[in-house]
């Protein structure tokens, strides 16, 4: 077990804190959510090394938790990100995973495996033995085994239905197969869905414990108990409310069911933005990109008010100075209706001081949306 020093009653008052804001409660400040990435090359590591090897990632992610509780003042609960890439599903249906030149550029997946619908019928439904599966059960478990539990871990990033039949199928395919062959398209969905829940459920018997986890997929912000469940659907950003209510809301609800409400997980734009709530069980977050997203915020503030929060990714390399400015939009856009919560990502480029530094400057902001939330007509009750 790996010694951190962590003050256990300290990170326990901000899981009460987290879980007031999620729940509308009045606070003083709103969470600065400040997550280390890239910093492989300062442990002599390039990013492939570290993803192709549950050692390696185990000693990045350590060396990210003591420099996180060193560096950042409030609002940090330790979590470890475990992943190989976003590929896990695919990969178990016979996909090979495909790395570039650059030993610092994350894994995709090498072609497709349908390039005609009717193929679905055909296809081995998958076992949890299949693909780079046993490899992340080895990895949660190592990483669940080896530190201390006021660590949490995120799940593995394995999409949403939708997400990963964009994987599976010939890109043309995906598109018109809604409305050529919707019945294989129903059938594949069904099959993929069955997987993802299997594979949930699965991570969930390795830790022995959904609260072990930040949240049930890749998003390493620590969420309430009640809110572990999530969704990952970057495909919505390309298709109307029609195709969404038929091919993504019916899925995605079977993988919140087990868990009830959590998150939603898509890059932007958002064209589906006023059908999110029409999940079952009701969606609680939307964890977005910024700069993909940013414009339809005053719609968010109304869609979202008094129930939903926004976490806002500033994940296109936006400096310290843009990082500013965009929460103070996203302040000015929400408030005083819907909260925001903003992940601010920094890298090895950061000093030690720039990132303490910054986060203050953002703690102003988050003290300015506190103070301007409508907390008495906005409280959830559940």
């Amino acid at each position: 077990m790996v010694q951190l020093d962590i003050d256990h009653n300290e990170i326990e008052q901000r899981k009460q804190f987290y879980r007031d804001v999620f729940d509308y409660r009045p606070v003083d400040h709103l969470p600065v959510f400040i997550w280390m990435m890239g910093f492989e090359g300062s442990s002599g590591y390039t990013l492939r090394e570290e993803l192709e090897s549950t050692e390696i990632q185990f000693q990045v992610n350590v060396e990210t938790i003591r420099k996180s509780l060193a560096l950042i003042p409030d609002d940090y609960i330790p979590t470890v990100r475990v992943t190989q890439g976003y590929m896990t599903i695919a990969t178990m249906f016979g996909m090979e995973m495909y790395w570039s030149d650059d030993p610092d550029q994350p894994p995709g997946t090498g072609g497709h495996i349908i390039s005609d619908l009717e193929q679905v019928y055909s296809l081995r439904r998958p076992t949890m033995d299949d693909g780079i599966m046993p490899e992340n059960i080895r990895r949660l478990r190592y990483h669940a085994e080896n530190l201390p539990p006021d660590v949490c871990l995120t799940g593995i990033d394995n999409g949403g239905p939708l997400n990963n039949l964009k994987d599976l199928l010939e890109t043309d395919l995906l598109y018109t197969g809604f409305y050529d062959n919707p019945e294989a398209m129903h059938y594949l969905l069904d099959m993929v869905t069955d997987v993802q829940l299997e594979l949930c459920h699965t991570l969930v018997e390795t830790v022995g414990d959904i609260n072990r986890f930040a949240g049930i997929d890749f998003d390493p912000l620590w969420h309430p108990e009640k809110y572990k469940s999530f969704c990952s659907d970057d495909v919505c950003a390309t298709i109307g409310p029609d195709l969404f209510q038929e091919f993504s809301i019916p899925y995605n609800n079977r993988i919140y069911e087990p868990w009830g409400c959590g998150g939603f997980h898509n890059c932007g734009p958002n064209p589906c933005k006023h059908l999110y709530l029409a999940h079952g069980p009701k969606m609680k977050y939307l964890n977005c990109s910024y700069r993909y997203s940013h414009q339809e915020f005053p719609e968010f503030r109304e869609i979202f008010a008094g129930w939903g929060l926004v976490e806002p990714m500033f994940d296109n390399g936006e400096t310290a100075e843009e990082m500013l400015a965009g929460y103070r939009y996203t302040m000015e856009s929400l408030a005083p209706d819907t909260l925001a919560i903003p992940y601010c990502i920094v890298d090895s480029t950061w000093s030690d001081s720039d990132i303490t530094g910054f986060y203050w400057d953002m703690r102003k902001i988050a003290e300015e949306y506190a103070s301007n939330m409508n907390w008495a007509t906005h409280q959830v009750n559940g």
